[in-house]
């Protein structure tokens, strides 16, 4: 069976230059802190990929502190602006924001920290005006707003939300994870923190970075060295840092991300035109290119992504980090849907590899399960 895999925002496959560099550095054993001739030689390899990161990123590479992914970034924006500031500290987040944002925002709050969330509508959208009179009543020393849903795909407004931050000189953090590669850096990278990872661009698991922008209190989480300029302890990870290095310059091109988004669209526009009872979640927001929430009323997503499946089709029900898990998408319960609903969408998130033909043979194959549950559930 040919596979075909429609979850990219969950992970994306190595890409050719990402493989072939860790191929190539897979004997390469020096610690890159040791300071002989093995150790410089990982250390070249460290400096380079950071470089590439932060060209692609368009930021200064001593901006970048190089993690082990997207979660451990967002903790050690939220934790790290805590640990700087401490009697001070007061968390504004988003109530859509990854569970990596939300773990931490509830261990803080256990902590003692005051913590608000922002609220989203039925688009899974902000209101800036509300959002400007809750800064000014809550009054926080940070802001995190993710720079795309990476459920729905929506876009945040986070040159608006910078604006209003830096007038009240807050400091602003943005998970870009789902942006970076699918959204023009001038769109998130001006932020204060910001998040990167990966493998959500065709690179490896376990690397990501936070961008710490210069003047930005940040206290270290991980100790037990001085790398990373003693923001970030222990001997990196030196093979899925140049991975990541790689994948950067295999990032699509804005002609490949159009042509993403019109095979996006012709997914969207051939349920919605078949099928009854099929409703797109965030349809009328900006979303990044690559991205499709589909509630089909009355059909479980366990009852359809498992029908899909077996058809050798891989999607998703939500955020992978809460794969497994029976309870409804946190996100979908913030838009407004009830727990019913929200258990009935499924998230479709093509890549740059995906093709005119998958998209055809997938809409295909959803209409003919959605038939099929359809006509079983009007006969009982």
């Amino acid at each position: 069976m040919n596979r075909i895999y429609a979850d990219f925002n969950a992970t994306t496959p190595m890409g050719r230059a990402c493989q072939e560099g860790i191929e190539a550095a897979i004997r390469l054993w020096g610690n890159p802190s040791s300071s002989h001739a093995h150790g410089r030689q990982a250390n070249e390899i460290i400096e380079e990929s950071r470089r590439l990161v932060a060209a692609a990123a368009q930021v200064n590479p001593t901006e970048l502190v190089f993690t082990s992914g997207g979660s451990e970034a967002n903790a050690l924006a939220l934790l790290g602006s805590y640990f700087a500031t401490q009697s001070t500290f007061r968390l504004l987040t988003l109530s859509v924001e990854h569970s990596s944002v939300l773990d931490t925002a509830r261990f803080l709050e256990n902590q003692g920290v005051p913590v608000d969330h922002i609220p989203v509508g039925i688009q899974g959208s902000i209101d800036l005006e509300q959002f400007r009179k809750q800064v000014d009543q809550f009054r926080p020393s940070l802001v995190s707003v993710m720079a795309a849903n990476n459920e729905t795909g929506v876009i945040f407004p986070l040159k608006e939300i910078f604006q209003i931050c830096r007038e009240r000189k807050i400091v602003l953090h943005t998970d870009a994870v789902q942006a970076f590669g699918k959204l023009p850096p001038a769109q998130w990278n001006f932020c204060d923190l910001v998040t990167l990872t990966g493998h959500k661009i065709f690179g490896p698991k376990g690397i990501g970075a936070l961008v710490v922008k210069k003047g930005v209190p940040m206290v270290a989480t991980h100790f037990g060295g001085a790398q990373e300029i003693k923001r970030r302890g222990g001997t990196e990870n030196v093979l899925g840092i140049l991975g990541f290095g790689k994948a950067c310059q295999e990032l699509p091109t804005p002609e490949e991300l159009k042509h993403l988004a019109h095979l996006r669209d012709r997914f969207e526009k051939g349920l919605l035109e078949t099928l009854t009872g099929v409703h797109l979640n965030g349809a009328d927001v900006p979303r990044i290119p690559n991205t499709s929430s589909i509630r089909f009323e009355g059909i479980s997503s366990e009852v359809l992504l498992g029908a899909l499946d077996l058809e050798g089709i891989s999607v998703s029900a939500g955020s992978a980090c809460s794969s497994g898990s029976i309870t409804p998408s946190h996100v979908l319960l913030a838009m407004g849907l009830g727990k019913q609903a929200a258990k009935e969408s499924l998230r479709f998130s093509w890549g740059k590899t995906t093709t005119p033909e998958e998209i055809d043979t997938v809409l295909q194959v959803v209409v003919k399960h959605v038939h099929r549950i359809q006509e079983r559930k009007r006969r009982t």
